[in-house]
């Protein structure tokens, strides 16, 4: 099959891929490269939160898709304007929230993934004229994904512009079928891609994660537990088939998992221009009853919330000195 060129103006219909750096979507990029079905643009949108060895998978793939006349990822973020932070991350600790995930909501989905692709695509109209058809890399048996996505989140986007190709269902490849694809392509075969706060992580996918992100996982749960009336982390609710607690911080002291503690964790990049007009807001955790899982680890300034992000952080920028 012939390629097609990069933006063809003459096509009536544009192809872009919604790359996550996982199995499902790289599969689908290989069976893509296999048919000749050259996309002309492959986005992959960076929520700040991916596992060390999902960002480590990026030169690998930027490699191959060189190699085969592919356009290369591009990678986009949704970076708020007038908040201090600049990740999903920084979002919830400055708010002391958890993902809207953990309440059955996919809002963390549409800020942070859908609408920095829809706005990358937006910026490139004039490029990308007429429809655009996006793959979604649903692999087979999960057509039930298919249904829930078209009538949810891609909804919420401009389906004028969009239509959706779902390759890996229509070719019936599952997640064996896309492994075994991967590597005859002569690819290693990519971890698991998911945000490391995702509150569906499975306990044995912690063993794969470094310690400081064990560590972040414990200070957005420990920065938010004052606030969470529903809930006891990440997880939610204790799980008595397993006898899983809710929190994932519970869950590795009780197993004696090493994390970096809170408090000895980096500070998380801050939007300058925002603290330089000195925006922001300052809140007191309210008091809690019992024992917190900030005393599970031992105590944790962070925990406090008394300004530890709000002040200590804003107040150790130069340029915020230089303007105060």
């Amino acid at each position: 099959m012939q390629q097609q060129t990069l933006f063809d103006m003459d096509r009536p219909e544009h192809l872009g891929v919604a790359y996550g750096l996982g199995v499902d979507s790289t599969a689908a990029l290989v069976g893509m490269v296999k048919q000749g079905i050259r996309p002309d643009f492959i986005l992959f949108a960076d929520v700040g939160a991916e596992k060390a060895s999902t960002y480590a998978y990026l030169p690998i793939i930027q490699d191959y898709l060189a190699r085969n006349n592919f356009p290369l990822v591009t990678v986009v973020k949704y970076v708020p304007v007038r908040s201090p932070y600049t990740t999903m991350e920084g979002n919830m600790v400055m708010n002391a929230t958890v993902p809207g995930a953990c309440f059955n909501r996919a809002s963390c989905t549409m800020k942070w993934k859908i609408q920095p692709q829809d706005r990358w695509v937006r910026d490139n109209g004039k490029l990308l004229p007429g429809q655009i058809k996006k793959m979604i890399g649903f692999e087979a048996g999960e057509e039930y994904r298919k249904l829930r996505a078209n009538d949810k989140a891609h909804q919420a986007a401009n389906d004028s512009k969009y239509s959706y190709w779902y390759p890996l269902i229509e070719w019936g490849w599952d997640r064996d079928e896309c492994a075994a694809r991967i590597i005859e392509a002569g690819l290693p075969v990519p971890p698991k891609s998911a945000c490391i706060f995702c509150p569906n992580t499975r306990p044995e996918e912690l063993n794969d994660m470094t310690v400081d992100e064990l560590g972040r996982i414990v200070r957005v749960e420990v920065v938010a537990e004052p606030y969470n009336r529903k809930i006891s982390g990440l997880w939610r609710h204790p799980r008595k088939r397993d006898n899983r607690p809710g929190s994932i911080t519970e869950y590795l002291v009780q197993q004696g998992m090493a994390f970096t503690h809170p408090d000895d964790l980096e500070f998380m990049q801050l939007n300058e221009a925002c603290m330089k007009a000195k925006r922001g807001f300052t809140f007191d955790a309210p008091h809690r009853e019992g024992q917190t899982l900030a005393d599970l680890i031992g105590g944790c300034e962070c925990a406090k919330l008394e300004n530890h992000f709000h002040k200590k952080i804003i107040e150790s920028l130069p340029l915020f000195n230089a303007a105060a």
